[in-house]
């Protein structure tokens, strides 16, 4: 009887987890590279838990707080997201009190800005564009 009672809660708990998916999450990092300027990164990730879509507001805030702590060359590392993802399931945790389950990253890049002057000069080189 114990058995089947544990069970059932089990199955209740499992159930009750929810999925939220942040696509197109953008933010502007600290590049190593370039002297300390920014580079935008995307980000597409889900997460697993419970209430962590009635939670979503607590969740995007502490993703906001956390990946701004990170270089935007040490996330596109398979050691930077699992680091950003252990730290995110903790700060969510301790600070909010929402449990994660997993966290899964679709997708995370840095998008390459474009500098309009460096345009310019190679539109004018390539004779598209008189003075």
């Amino acid at each position: 009887m114990k058995k089947v009672l544990l069970f059932l809660l089990f199955l209740s708990t499992f159930m009750s987890a929810q999925t939220l998916i942040l696509e197109n999450f953008e933010a502007d990092l600290y590049s190593k590279k370039a002297n300390l300027e920014t580079k935008k990164i995307s980000l597409n990730i889900y997460l697993e838990g419970r209430y962590v879509d009635d939670e979503s507001h607590k969740i995007v805030d502490a993703l906001n707080v956390i990946i701004g702590s990170f270089f935007a060359e040490d996330l596109i590392t398979s050691k930077g997201k699992s680091s950003l993802k252990q730290t995110l399931t903790k700060f969510c945790e301790k600070e909010y009190g929402v449990d994660i389950d997993g966290i899964y990253i679709n997708s995370l890049k840095i998008v390459d800005s474009v500098d309009l002057n460096e345009l310019i000069r190679k539109l004018k080189e390539a004779g598209c564009i008189k003075d």
